[in-house]
């Protein structure tokens, strides 16, 4: 932790550097000073801010609806833009609010509207806004951000499912509860609350051994390619190791795989799912359909679920 009392040249460093800056560890349950558990709350690098705010395409006197208000900088930045009475901004944790709050009114930005809630839900008090906001990871677009955005109007969030990588995604609202965009550039978020991965579940009893067809480090090296594993192993998480040799896990909620250099490539896996099998064939996949970049996926979101594409919205890539 920087005290900006006692060491400002430092705090005024970090402040201006292209960094995320930690702000709650554990949700407020461990001291910043400690450093260790779960980060879960920060101010993003200025670079990543930027690039999102610009996938929103604001205009002057848009209504926004900013989800995970933070520090409040963004709804700053956001209000600066688009003029007085014109921010809604929503956080889950009550003393990041607050805090949002006294920062906001000391910078001159006390009429941004502040709520504290459930961000998957929006708020509908404001609706219909011409842009939504979103400042934490998402699994995929709530049906709250589309239905409460004008037709027309825009929808960005950092779309942060399971498999490596996240990348966020750029939403056209159509008005009927239907957006459609494109993922727009690798990205990596702290997790909305509700939508946090599991502990990492290990091999149970029944563990099975195979060789693996593919180096894992090839699987996971591939940023365009983890989107498309995204879409086609939801609810998968993998993490990978490092310390003495590339170790790579993946589990589910009923199944887990291990794979580890044992003078070869070995699969360890258990439950009801080959995970590194299927990881497998969705590279091959990847492969097959030409390696597709992140420019050529599409993203369609319904209230029945979301789909990702590429090329068109006719070429889906999920099972």
């Amino acid at each position: 932790m920087i005290d900006r009392d006692a060491d400002a040249s430092t705090w005024e460093k970090a402040v201006y550097s292209d960094i995320s800056i930690v702000t709650q560890i554990d949700d407020g349950a461990t001291s910043l000073s400690e450093g260790d558990g779960l980060y879960s709350s920060s101010s993003s690098m200025p670079t990543i801010v930027a690039a999102e705010l610009g996938l929103l395409g604001l205009r002057a006197d848009d209504d926004v609806l900013e989800i995970g208000t933070g520090t409040g900088w963004t709804a700053a930045l956001i209000h600066g833009f688009v003029g007085d009475g014109r921010v809604t901004s929503v956080e889950i944790d009550l003393d990041v609010h607050r805090q949002a709050r006294a920062n906001l009114e000391r910078a001159g930005h006390d009429d941004v509207r502040l709520v504290h809630g459930d961000g998957t839900l929006g708020f509908s008090g404001g609706q219909p806004y011409d842009a939504v906001h979103v400042t934490v990871g998402a699994t995929g677009a709530a049906p709250a951000w589309v239905a409460q955005t004008r037709p027309g109007g825009t929808v960005v969030f950092p779309w942060m499912p399971t498999w490596r990588y996240g990348a966020f995604v750029a939403l056209r609202a159509l008005g009927d509860g239907t957006a459609v965009g494109r993922v727009a550039s690798g990205c990596s978020f702290m997790m909305m609350r509700g939508q946090r991965p599991g502990e990492l579940r290990g091999l149970g009893d029944d563990v099975r051994g195979r060789q693996a067809r593919i180096d894992p480090r090839r699987i996971t090296g591939e940023w365009a390619a983890s989107v498309f594993l995204n879409a086609m192993l939801p609810g998968v998480v993998c993490t990978t190791e490092h310390d003495g040799g590339f170790v790579l896990w993946a589990h589910s909620d009923t199944s887990a795989a291990h794979v580890a250099w044992e003078g070869d490539w070995v699969v360890r896996h258990s439950g009801d799912r080959d995970l590194y099998g299927e990881a497998e064939e969705a590279f091959l996949r990847w492969i097959s359909w030409g390696c597709p970049d992140i420019d050529r996926y599409g993203y369609t979101s319904t209230p029945e679920g979301d789909v990702v594409w590429v090329d068109h919205p006719g070429r889906v890539v999920n099972p």
